[in-house]
Formats: structure tokens, C-alpha cells, sequence
């Protein structure tokens, strides 16, 4: 069996790194932004439902 030794990186120049990094960036701020949306919708959710807790009960949760 031949065995060819291969590298653990490619090399990409630095403008582009830095569009990745900032793609990056975006991203994540997308995707917070996303899964907040995706609470608040499910929270709506329940209530509509009618699965509310009281004000304490969901304090005590949050540990406040």
C-alpha cells in the first residue's frame, strides 16, 4: 500500500481569509438573531396553546 503524505491546511490568501472571518462574523450574528426569532415564535406558540406559567415559577427557573 503506498502511502502519500498530504498536508492538514491549504494556504489561502490573506484578503480572502479576512472575507471568510468577517462571513463568519455575519453569520453568527445572523444565526443569534435567527434563534431568537425562533423563541420568541414557539413562546407564542405555547401561549396560544395556553401553557403559561406564572411570573415566579418562570423566575425560579431562570435562577433569579
Amino acid at each position: 500500500m503506498i502511502r502519500i503524505a498530504t498536508k492538514n491546511y491549504i494556504r489561502i490568501p490573506k484578503e480572502e481569509y479576512i472575507r471568510l472571518k468577517q462571513l463568519q462574523k455575519y453569520f453568527g450574528t445572523f444565526w443569534s438573531y435567527f434563534e431568537h426569532l425562533q423563541e420568541i415564535k414557539k413562546a407564542r406558540e405555547e401561549i396560544k396553546v395556553g401553557k403559561t406559567i406564572a411570573q415566579e415559577d418562570l423566575f425560579q427557573k431562570l435562577g433569579l
